[in-house]
């Protein structure tokens, strides 16, 4: 069974509906849902660009070539794996805040 079985009409002008729609679009949601957003205090943001995902999938590969390298660093006794680690450790880190901050909605409410 549904939980919502609450509706109503809004009425918009073109513009006004133009510009819902392109916002909807952007965020890559329905629109009910976008709007379910907006009205608990959150602005969906818009899907990542083509070009964001590649830098971060680039940035993904750099981190495994830092494992793998610390691992033959490790594995030759040549220098200290836990400096190399640190390292891939910040870069996964980073790699993780990048991927909050953009698929996190903003709040309106602040």
């Amino acid at each position: 069974m549904r939980k919502r079985t609450k509706q109503f009409t809004l009425r918009l002008n073109e513009y006004e509906f133009d510009h819902l729609n392109m916002l909807v679009k952007e965020s890559n949601l329905s629109r009910e849902s976008y709007l379910r957003m907006c009205i608990n205090g959150l602005v969906p943001r818009p899907v990542p660009s083509k070009e964001l995902i590649e830098v971060i999938e680039i940035l993904r590969e750099i981190s495994e070539k830092l494992n793998q390298i610390a691992i033959s660093v490790y594995t030759q006794n040549t220098m200290d794996k836990s400096f190399y680690m640190k390292n891939y450790e910040k870069l996964q880190d980073q790699i993780n805040e990048i991927m909050i901050l953009i698929r996190q909605p903003i709040d309106i409410t602040e």
